[in-house]
């Protein structure tokens, strides 16, 4: 791997570092509203009209930017019996593939998500006010962390020497 290729790498390992901090608060906040919920409603009898809202926003914050952590660790579902049937050669090509093929429907997803985003930028969510490009934004957000690792991905399925195939990674 060239030192550009190394650079990069740094740099979205920085990036996926800050966004574990960034869905840990996400997951802390998540949590507190939902036993706020929690609390208001059965203990005290007053339910809160903007914990439910809150709370799915947070979601959808937390599960867009996880995306990106899950494929830099490679969480994603596969079925790897199949791997053990190929070449190294051939496992290597159909990797490189794959990831190609991600990236293509994740720009797909980026731009759609982002036309989405800003066209509901005009719309206001009932109980926080909020536009309702904020929830919608987390979609491209968590498209350009997902391509960001997958293109980290890529590059080091393509600097791995063919005849070693995926087992030195």
């Amino acid at each position: 791997m060239n030192s550009v290729s190394r650079l990069v790498v740094a740099a979205v390992r920085s990036v996926n570092r800050a966004t574990l901090v960034v869905c840990a608060l996400l997951m802390l906040a998540l949590t507190v509203v939902v036993l706020l919920q929690v609390l208001y409603r059965y203990v005290l009898e007053l339910p809160l009209t903007w914990s439910d809202e809150a709370a799915r926003h947070l979601l959808v914050w937390l599960s867009f930017t996880g995306g990106g952590i899950a494929i830099a660790r490679q969480l994603n579902p596969r079925i790897e019996i199949i791997d053990g049937l190929r070449s190294p050669r051939v496992r290597r090509g159909v990797e490189i593939a794959i990831s190609l093929l991600v990236l293509g429907f994740l720009a797909c997803f980026f731009v759609v998500s982002f036309d989405v985003a800003r066209t509901y930028s005009a719309y206001r969510s009932l109980s926080l006010g909020l536009p309702q490009s904020v929830p919608r934004l987390a979609l491209p957000v968590g498209a350009c962390l997902m391509a960001l690792n997958a293109a980290v991905r890529l590059l080091e399925q393509i600097a791995m020497p063919a005849t070693t195939g995926m087992d030195a990674a």
